[in-house]
């Protein structure tokens, strides 16, 4: 159950939200008063400065809550209801959060840095008290009364009850290495829906993520992805990737990809390319759908570490300012 203060603690600030009248919260970092010295996990093997963004609540995210709990159109808390959810990139967890208080079924995934550090204690923090039991007596309660327990066995059974009919969970699902070395204790690969927003505007990102989602793409359950985009890249831009390149990308790679709705974004969080509007598209296999190959995960992450040098994230100083950039960014841009 939600614990936390009104707006900070611990140098995190707290993001809240509410779906269908259940609210939930998330704890992100205060990324834009971080000092040096202060990011715990910047030397941790599968953290990047693409990881770092996981610790902000992007527009993305916010388009397809605003869509999960609206009246018309309900298409996707249709969608998710019952459902078994996977979300990629998850960060904080805040959408995952919503599609599970919608009344889905999601295992959050992350890098395993971003996972401990961040998705699991704001997964743990909303779990739902049955009759407002304490939560020593939550367990016993399941035990004798099984009917009262909304996870799903096989997919959030070790996670926490949100929302009236929903649960959560949470994995590590690093995109640089095989699906199929990923697929416990929970089978990502049972998954119904993907929720991705956001998480592949970095131009360093775009070639493991969809590594990734091919290959979840192709999963028993034919699943289909929602993926929200907001376009960053200019012409001459080199660390993001543009909306038709990404979606032509896709293409090649055998996925059907279709526009499903434009969602304008909250007051006063315009960017200044693409405005304020995030693409919600569903992507789903195609007919020339296949896994592609992992790349190397030693070549890949070598790429990423050239393109972080290139940001200029050799030494502290440098990792420092570009943390303030990014953190500008989301604060102009669309990340709370």
């Amino acid at each position: 159950m939600i614990g936390w203060g009104d707006t900070q603690k611990e140098g995190k600030v707290a993001v809240r939200a509410n779906v269908l009248g259940h609210e939930i919260a998330v704890l992100r970092k205060d990324i834009e008063n971080i000092e040096e010295g202060q990011d715990p996990y910047f030397f941790e093997e599968d953290y990047s400065v693409a990881a770092s963004t996981a610790w902000l609540v992007w527009e993305g995210s916010w388009a397809l809550i605003e869509s999960l709990g609206r009246e018309h159109d309900p298409w996707l808390r249709e969608l998710v209801q019952g459902k078994r959810v996977l979300e990629l990139g998850a960060g904080t967890g805040l959408l995952g959060l919503a599609a599970a208080a919608a009344g889905g079924h999601c295992v959050l995934t992350d890098v395993s840095s971003m996972t401990e550090g961040s998705l699991r204690p704001n997964v743990e923090g909303n779990d739902t008290p049955i009759h407002g039991e304490a939560a020593a007596a939550r367990s016993s309660n399941l035990a004798q009364h099984p009917a009262n327990d909304t996870r799903l066995p096989g997919w959030t059974e070790n996670g926490s009850r949100v929302g009236p009919r929903g649960s959560a969970d949470v994995q590590a699902l690093d995109w640089y290495k095989p699906v199929g070395e990923q697929r416990s204790p929970v089978d990502v690969m049972a998954a119904e829906v993907i929720l991705a927003a956001e998480c592949a505007w970095l131009a360093e990102l775009v070639e493991p993520f969809i590594t990734t989602l091919v290959a979840l793409l192709s999963g028993p359950h034919a699943p289909i992805c929602v993926f929200a985009f907001r376009e960053r890249a200019s012409d001459s831009s080199k660390a993001f990737i543009g909306r038709s390149a990404l979606l032509t990308k896709l293409s090649k790679a055998g996925c059907d990809v279709k526009w499903r709705e434009s969602i304008h974004g909250r007051q006063g969080k315009e960017e200044g390319v693409g405005g304020n509007i995030t693409e919600v598209y569903l992507v789903r296999k195609g007919g020339g759908c296949s896994e592609m190959q992992p790349a190397s995960s030693m070549r890949t992450r070598r790429s990423a570490r050239i393109a972080s040098t290139r940001l200029g994230m050799r030494d502290n100083r440098r990792r420092q300012r570009a943390r303030k950039q990014i953190a500008a960014f989301g604060h102009r841009g669309g990340a709370s």
